[in-house]
């Protein structure tokens, strides 16, 4: 009655004193106030200033950015550029080369026809001469590439404007460059019927006016008539067709800013000026125009600095004006033609697109600002209901402290940390309850042991009382049998009969004294084990043959005893043989007791490193409930305790202990009213344990 009370809630007998809480939070939240409007405009104003760091940041950054982003174009644009003239070079010289080879196979089949149809039909000459007639009449499209014919022996047959060359050995004849070139025209029909001879540097278009330099010719060989046919053209001729063409599409080309593409031949004449193709005598290093003299000099060094082109600034009027202004240009030298292609924007035309943007820019820095104002109010707005929220609950979480604090005294409740708002004073009730805990656990800890001591004496008294009948039993045998002994007419076969009774009862009072003296050693850990090398089968034939003569002397019973050795004969093992054969009567004698028809047996294996002993009975078996407290001292099954079936409630936790300090394990399967199979395992070379 006295325990229910001590541990009954209390409730607080008086409120908290509520002025020492106010002027706690009060003081708090004086501070709080303070520091948070502080806080709040000193944040503030190192954004107002860091939105003005960004925005000059921002317009210098955009400055750069779109200068480069259009020197970037300007690059693209001109490599584009670059990649079409070439293109449209190869497509060119292509061309030539085809105009040249159809010339030549044009009249090679229409000789190869003739051939064919008059052969042995007219004279050799007159033969020769209709094809010259027919070759020479046939219509070339250009004036520059005429077919010629030669015979395979050098001599001139046919040359369109030079009447000279006809039957003239041509073998020396050479060009304005030392070429002897029938030579070399017959020396590259050793290996081959027809194809081009290049004369030519590297395959590029010259642009001088004097002599020509880069020739091509296209050669077919004609075996039956012994002749070959060519022609001849060369790229200067050429050349301005060539520009035209390229120079109508480039300027076509037009971007933002006053931007155009330009190109200059690298000795001063252009070929695209002012955004138009140009055909005038003009050249940029005549001296007649200075100032754009001097540009064109900066070009030059420009591009001729890297292979991949730069920049350069420089003044220039745009297209209509006069007026001379800032442009930055990119410049990139072709050198196939000897082009210097580039291109330029205006930078006054950036700088107005850049002053536009920083305008936006600085509309979005005062509407940002005013963004930053407006925030600022709903801040101290919002703070305001914190800070009046955060009054109201620290009183809360203060004033439930204060309550569990004074109830806490008499009564084991814990504090609701759920009605607490702050994480700390949460934090500081779990440490609360975990001392509330603490409280209750020793005070439980404390009457469950004095449970155990009242029930420790309980089975003491029990085991006492259980002792000294398990005594008094054979000592009584002893004593009665050995006063009977003194009789003088007794007969021989009873005085056997006493002295058998008299020792059984001795062996087991010895067995009894044991059994108290192994639970006292387990008790104060004083148990050791006295390891030896043995023969397993040796053990295992002992105790069969000491159990042979009990099972069948049991009266009343019909108990067959079974051993099951599975290992050889010279199976030595190195454990206490005589704690394990302590084990093994206990077992067997336990299941002996309980076992009135049917079989006991004891199994040995071998498993890997263990040795495996099982011993099984036909007997009552034991309740399931049981099973948990069967190898506890002083205790046996509860189905058991109120039949005749006597002993001490010791063997089992005696064998339990010795079977641990063998290094193994015992275990026990059951089915009640039909078998029980008590197994353990120790291993077959025991080892001490180190402490």
């Amino acid at each position: 009655m006295e325990e229910k009370q001590t541990i009954q809630e209390t409730m607080p007998t008086e409120a908290p004193k509520r002025l020492a809480s106010r002027s706690i939070t009060n003081h708090i939240r004086k501070i709080v106030i303070v520091s948070t409007l502080l806080m709040t405009f000193f944040v503030a104003g190192i954004i107002s200033i860091q939105e003005i760091l960004i925005f000059r940041d921002i317009s210098k950054q955009q400055q750069e950015a779109h200068i480069g982003e259009h020197k970037e174009f300007l690059r693209d644009l001109i490599n584009i550029e670059i990649e079409y003239i070439a293109s449209q070079k190869r497509s060119f010289d292509r061309r030539l080369k085809d105009r040249v080879s159809d010339n030549v196979k044009n009249a090679y089949h229409v000789a190869d026809k003739l051939y064919n149809y008059y052969q042995g039909k007219t004279e050799t000459k007159d033969l020769e001469k209709l094809i010259i007639e027919t070759v020479s009449a046939l219509n070339y499209g250009n004036e520059f590439m005429h077919v010629f014919i030669n015979d395979l022996d050098g001599t001139g047959v046919y040359y369109p404007g030079r009447p000279e060359y006809t039957g003239s050995n041509l073998l020396a004849h050479t060009d304005v460059n030392g070429n002897k070139v029938v030579q070399r025209e017959l020396n590259f029909f050793k290996d081959k019927n027809q194809g081009f001879i290049n004369y030519i540097d590297g395959d590029k278009l010259a642009i001088t006016d004097t002599i020509p330099q880069n020739k091509i010719v296209f050669l077919k060989k004609h075996n039956q008539l012994k002749w070959y046919f060519g022609s001849k053209t060369y790229y200067e001729d050429y050349y301005q067709e060539f520009k035209n063409e390229v120079a109508q599409k480039v300027s076509a080309d037009h971007f933002r800013y006053g931007g155009y593409v330009f190109i200059n031949e690298t000795d001063g004449d252009p070929v695209v000026f002012d955004g138009e193709p140009y055909y005038g005598d003009f050249n940029l290093l005549d001296g007649t125009d200075s100032a754009k003299m001097a540009v064109f000099l900066q070009e030059i060094e420009v591009a001729k600095n890297s292979k991949d082109g730069g920049y350069f600034t420089y003044q220039w009027n745009k297209i209509g004006e006069e007026k001379m202004q800032q442009k930055i240009s990119y410049v990139k030298e072709f050198p196939e033609t000897k082009w210097l292609i580039g291109a330029g924007f205006y930078l006054d035309d950036i700088l107005l697109e850049i002053k536009h943007q920083k305008e936006l820019l600085r509309n979005d820095l005062i509407k940002n600002l005013l963004a930053i104002l407006f925030v600022l109010l709903l801040v101290i707005l919002g703070e305001t209901m914190v800070i009046r929220r955060f009054n109201s609950h620290y009183f809360a979480d203060f004033s439930n402290f204060t309550r569990f604090f004074k109830t806490g005294k008499q009564t084991y409740k814990k504090i609701n940390i759920d009605n607490l708002y702050f994480n700390e004073f949460k934090e500081m009730g779990e440490v609360a309850n975990e001392m509330i805990s603490e409280r209750s656990k020793v005070y439980r800890q404390l009457v469950l042991e004095q449970k155990k001591a009242l029930e420790s004496d309980r089975l003491k008294t029990a085991f006492l009382a259980n002792m000294s009948h398990e005594i008094r039993t054979p000592m009584n045998a002893i004593l009665g049998f050995s006063s009977l002994l003194d009789e003088e007419n007794l007969s021989e076969e009873d005085r056997i009969m006493y002295i058998q009774l008299i020792q059984r009862n001795g062996s087991f009072l010895l067995k009894l004294i044991n059994d108290i003296i192994d639970i006292s050693k387990i008790e104060s850990d004083q148990l050791s084990i006295a390891a030896n090398e043995f023969r397993l089968n040796e053990l295992s034939e002992e105790i069969k043959w000491n159990y042979k003569d009990l099972f069948i002397k049991q009266k009343g019973k019909e108990v067959e005893f079974i051993v099951e050795n599975t290992l050889p004969d010279d199976f030595v093992c190195t454990t206490d043989k005589y704690r394990l054969k302590q084990v093994l009567d206990n077992l067997i004698n336990n299941a002996l007791k309980f076992t009135e028809k049917g079989s006991v047996s004891l199994k040995v294996d071998k498993r890997d490193k263990w040795l495996h002993f099982k011993v099984s009975d036909t007997g009552i078996g034991i309740h399931e409930d049981d099973k948990k407290d069967i190898f506890k001292r002083f205790i046996q099954a509860k189905k058991l305790r109120n039949k005749t079936y006597g002993g001490t409630g010791l063997g089992l936790a005696i064998s339990e202990n010795i079977i641990h300090l063998l290094g193994g394990d015992i275990g026990v399967k059951s089915e009640l009213g039909k078998r029980s199979d008590f197994y353990f395992y120790i291993p077959f070379q025991w080892e001490p344990k180190s402490k």
